[in-house]
Protein backbone atom coordinates (compact mmCIF):
# COMPACT_ATOMS: atom_id res chain seq x y z
CA UNK A 1 0.00 0.00 0.00
CA UNK A 2 1.45 3.37 -1.16
CA UNK A 3 0.98 6.63 1.10
CA UNK A 4 -0.68 9.52 -0.64
CA UNK A 5 1.87 12.38 -1.72
CA UNK A 6 2.36 15.30 0.65
CA UNK A 7 2.54 18.75 -0.02
CA UNK A 8 4.31 21.90 1.68
CA UNK A 9 3.00 25.38 0.68
CA UNK A 10 5.49 27.98 2.59
CA UNK A 11 3.91 31.27 2.59
CA UNK A 12 6.03 35.01 2.94
CA UNK A 13 6.38 35.69 6.18
CA UNK A 14 5.27 39.24 5.82
CA UNK A 15 1.22 37.32 4.79
CA UNK A 16 -0.09 37.29 7.58
CA UNK A 17 -3.66 37.13 6.69
CA UNK A 18 -3.01 34.95 3.47
CA UNK A 19 -1.53 32.19 5.73
CA UNK A 20 -4.42 32.09 7.79
CA UNK A 21 -6.62 31.84 4.69
CA UNK A 22 -4.60 28.96 3.30
CA UNK A 23 -4.65 26.83 7.19
CA UNK A 24 -8.57 27.61 7.21
CA UNK A 25 -8.44 26.37 3.17
CA UNK A 26 -6.38 22.83 3.77
CA UNK A 27 -7.38 22.19 7.43
CA UNK A 28 -9.17 19.08 6.37
CA UNK A 29 -6.72 17.91 3.76
CA UNK A 30 -4.12 15.91 5.19
CA UNK A 31 -1.88 15.78 2.31
CA UNK A 32 -1.23 19.64 2.41
CA UNK A 33 0.96 21.59 5.27
CA UNK A 34 0.81 25.11 5.70
CA UNK A 35 3.92 27.09 6.98
CA UNK A 36 5.37 30.52 7.17
CA UNK A 37 8.53 31.32 5.30
CA UNK A 38 11.08 31.77 8.93
CA UNK A 39 13.86 33.19 6.11
CA UNK A 40 14.51 36.68 6.48
CA UNK A 41 16.53 39.15 4.45
CA UNK A 42 17.43 38.28 0.66
CA UNK A 43 16.61 34.52 1.47
CA UNK A 44 12.64 35.67 2.32
CA UNK A 45 10.37 34.33 -0.03
CA UNK A 46 8.32 37.12 -1.84
CA UNK A 47 5.34 34.60 -3.05
CA UNK A 48 3.95 31.55 -2.35
CA UNK A 49 6.36 28.44 -2.70
CA UNK A 50 4.74 24.43 -3.50
CA UNK A 51 7.14 21.55 -2.67
CA UNK A 52 6.65 17.40 -2.82
CA UNK A 53 7.32 16.35 0.70
CA UNK A 54 10.06 14.25 0.42
CA UNK A 55 11.48 16.12 -2.80
CA UNK A 56 10.82 14.80 -6.29
CA UNK A 57 8.00 16.01 -8.75
CA UNK A 58 4.39 16.73 -7.05
CA UNK A 59 1.48 14.61 -8.04
CA UNK A 60 -0.03 16.63 -11.02
CA UNK A 61 -3.67 15.97 -9.46
CA UNK A 62 -2.58 17.54 -5.67
CA UNK A 63 -0.73 20.36 -7.64
CA UNK A 64 -4.01 21.50 -9.59
CA UNK A 65 -6.08 21.05 -6.10
CA UNK A 66 -3.28 23.04 -4.37
CA UNK A 67 -2.73 26.10 -7.23
CA UNK A 68 -6.72 26.62 -7.92
CA UNK A 69 -6.91 26.94 -4.08
CA UNK A 70 -4.34 29.79 -4.01
CA UNK A 71 -5.90 31.39 -7.43
CA UNK A 72 -9.00 31.14 -5.79
CA UNK A 73 -7.39 33.08 -2.66
CA UNK A 74 -5.66 35.47 -4.98
CA UNK A 75 -2.17 34.43 -3.93
CA UNK A 76 0.64 35.09 -5.89
CA UNK A 77 2.54 32.38 -6.74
Amino acid sequence: MTTPQRCLVIVPADAHDLYARLVAAFIRNPQVFVSRDRRTGDRALRAVEIFAVGGGDLDPGLRRTVEDELRRLGART
